[in-house]
Protein backbone atom coordinates (compact mmCIF):
# COMPACT_ATOMS: atom_id res chain seq x y z
CA UNK A 1 0.00 0.00 0.00
CA UNK A 2 1.74 3.10 -1.19
CA UNK A 3 0.88 6.61 -0.14
CA UNK A 4 0.87 8.02 -3.68
CA UNK A 5 -2.47 9.11 -4.96
CA UNK A 6 -4.11 7.37 -7.88
CA UNK A 7 -5.95 9.35 -10.56
CA UNK A 8 -9.72 9.28 -10.49
CA UNK A 9 -9.98 7.69 -13.95
CA UNK A 10 -7.53 4.93 -13.01
CA UNK A 11 -9.40 4.26 -9.77
CA UNK A 12 -12.77 4.29 -11.52
CA UNK A 13 -11.72 1.91 -14.28
CA UNK A 14 -9.79 -0.30 -11.85
CA UNK A 15 -12.77 -0.60 -9.45
CA UNK A 16 -10.85 0.92 -6.56
CA UNK A 17 -12.28 2.52 -3.42
CA UNK A 18 -13.51 6.06 -4.16
CA UNK A 19 -12.16 7.41 -0.87
CA UNK A 20 -8.54 6.19 -1.06
CA UNK A 21 -8.45 4.80 -4.64
CA UNK A 22 -6.38 1.81 -3.53
CA UNK A 23 -8.66 -0.80 -1.95
CA UNK A 24 -10.67 -3.23 -4.06
CA UNK A 25 -14.45 -2.68 -4.23
CA UNK A 26 -15.42 -6.17 -5.37
CA UNK A 27 -14.58 -9.46 -3.68
CA UNK A 28 -13.22 -10.83 -6.97
CA UNK A 29 -11.32 -8.90 -9.62
CA UNK A 30 -12.80 -10.71 -12.62
CA UNK A 31 -16.39 -11.36 -13.70
CA UNK A 32 -16.33 -15.16 -13.73
CA UNK A 33 -18.23 -16.89 -12.20
CA UNK A 34 -21.14 -14.62 -13.03
CA UNK A 35 -23.02 -15.71 -9.93
CA UNK A 36 -20.60 -13.82 -7.67
CA UNK A 37 -19.26 -11.07 -9.93
CA UNK A 38 -21.29 -8.32 -8.22
CA UNK A 39 -20.36 -9.13 -4.61
CA UNK A 40 -18.82 -6.11 -2.96
CA UNK A 41 -16.60 -5.63 0.07
CA UNK A 42 -18.30 -4.38 3.23
CA UNK A 43 -15.43 -1.98 3.99
CA UNK A 44 -12.32 -0.91 2.13
CA UNK A 45 -9.27 -2.88 3.25
CA UNK A 46 -7.01 0.19 2.96
CA UNK A 47 -8.99 3.07 4.46
CA UNK A 48 -11.95 1.40 6.21
CA UNK A 49 -14.60 3.28 4.19
CA UNK A 50 -18.01 1.62 4.30
CA UNK A 51 -18.65 0.51 0.71
CA UNK A 52 -22.31 -0.50 0.90
CA UNK A 53 -23.83 2.95 1.32
CA UNK A 54 -27.30 2.38 -0.22
CA UNK A 55 -29.39 -0.39 -1.69
CA UNK A 56 -29.62 1.17 -5.17
CA UNK A 57 -25.96 0.78 -6.23
CA UNK A 58 -26.51 2.66 -9.47
CA UNK A 59 -28.93 0.46 -11.41
CA UNK A 60 -30.34 3.62 -13.00
CA UNK A 61 -26.95 4.32 -14.51
CA UNK A 62 -26.94 0.83 -15.99
CA UNK A 63 -30.09 1.70 -17.97
CA UNK A 64 -28.29 4.77 -19.32
CA UNK A 65 -25.35 2.61 -20.42
CA UNK A 66 -27.73 0.20 -22.20
CA UNK A 67 -29.36 3.15 -23.97
CA UNK A 68 -25.91 4.40 -25.03
CA UNK A 69 -25.08 0.94 -26.41
CA UNK A 70 -28.29 0.96 -28.47
CA UNK A 71 -27.49 4.44 -29.83
CA UNK A 72 -23.85 3.55 -30.65
CA UNK A 73 -24.95 0.33 -32.31
CA UNK A 74 -27.42 2.35 -34.40
CA UNK A 75 -24.66 4.80 -35.38
CA UNK A 76 -22.52 1.91 -36.65
CA UNK A 77 -25.27 -0.34 -38.03
CA UNK A 78 -27.15 2.28 -40.05
CA UNK A 79 -24.29 3.43 -42.33
CA UNK A 80 -22.94 -0.09 -42.81
CA UNK A 81 -26.12 -2.13 -43.36
CA UNK A 82 -28.90 0.44 -43.54
CA UNK A 83 -32.19 0.26 -41.64
CA UNK A 84 -35.55 -0.20 -43.26
CA UNK A 85 -38.92 -1.58 -42.24
CA UNK A 86 -39.35 -3.16 -45.66
CA UNK A 87 -36.58 -5.74 -45.34
CA UNK A 88 -36.80 -6.28 -41.54
CA UNK A 89 -33.31 -4.82 -41.00
CA UNK A 90 -34.62 -2.85 -38.02
CA UNK A 91 -35.20 -6.18 -36.28
CA UNK A 92 -31.66 -7.30 -37.11
CA UNK A 93 -30.39 -4.05 -35.59
CA UNK A 94 -32.46 -4.57 -32.44
CA UNK A 95 -31.25 -8.15 -32.16
CA UNK A 96 -27.63 -7.08 -32.57
CA UNK A 97 -27.95 -4.32 -29.97
CA UNK A 98 -29.71 -6.66 -27.54
CA UNK A 99 -27.08 -9.39 -27.87
CA UNK A 100 -24.30 -6.83 -27.45
CA UNK A 101 -26.02 -5.45 -24.33
CA UNK A 102 -26.37 -8.93 -22.85
CA UNK A 103 -22.73 -9.75 -23.48
CA UNK A 104 -21.53 -6.49 -21.89
CA UNK A 105 -24.00 -6.62 -18.98
CA UNK A 106 -21.63 -7.93 -16.25
CA UNK A 107 -19.07 -5.19 -16.97
CA UNK A 108 -21.79 -2.54 -17.23
CA UNK A 109 -23.30 -3.55 -13.88
CA UNK A 110 -19.93 -3.41 -12.16
CA UNK A 111 -19.02 -0.09 -13.77
CA UNK A 112 -22.38 1.47 -12.86
CA UNK A 113 -21.87 0.47 -9.21
CA UNK A 114 -18.37 1.91 -9.17
CA UNK A 115 -19.51 5.13 -10.85
CA UNK A 116 -22.37 5.46 -8.35
CA UNK A 117 -19.93 5.10 -5.44
CA UNK A 118 -17.58 7.67 -6.96
CA UNK A 119 -20.51 10.11 -7.14
CA UNK A 120 -21.58 9.43 -3.53
CA UNK A 121 -18.24 9.06 -1.70
CA UNK A 122 -15.62 11.78 -1.95
CA UNK A 123 -11.86 11.32 -2.31
CA UNK A 124 -9.72 11.95 0.75
CA UNK A 125 -5.96 11.76 0.34
CA UNK A 126 -5.31 11.24 4.06
CA UNK A 127 -7.83 8.38 4.38
CA UNK A 128 -5.25 5.59 4.61
CA UNK A 129 -3.13 7.36 7.22
CA UNK A 130 -6.22 8.13 9.35
CA UNK A 131 -7.33 4.50 9.12
CA UNK A 132 -3.89 3.26 10.21
CA UNK A 133 -3.84 5.69 13.16
CA UNK A 134 -7.34 4.55 14.18
CA UNK A 135 -6.25 0.90 14.15
CA UNK A 136 -3.10 1.76 16.11
CA UNK A 137 -5.17 3.62 18.73
CA UNK A 138 -7.63 0.74 19.08
CA UNK A 139 -4.77 -1.72 19.66
CA UNK A 140 -3.25 0.44 22.40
Amino acid sequence: MSSRSVSMLKGLLGSKCPRCRQGELFTQTHILPLKTCLRMQEHCSCCGQKIKVEQNYGQGMNFVFIFIIFILTLCVYWPVFGISYKDNSVFYYLGTATILSLILQPWLMRFSRVLFLYLVIGYKKEAIQQHREGIKDSIL
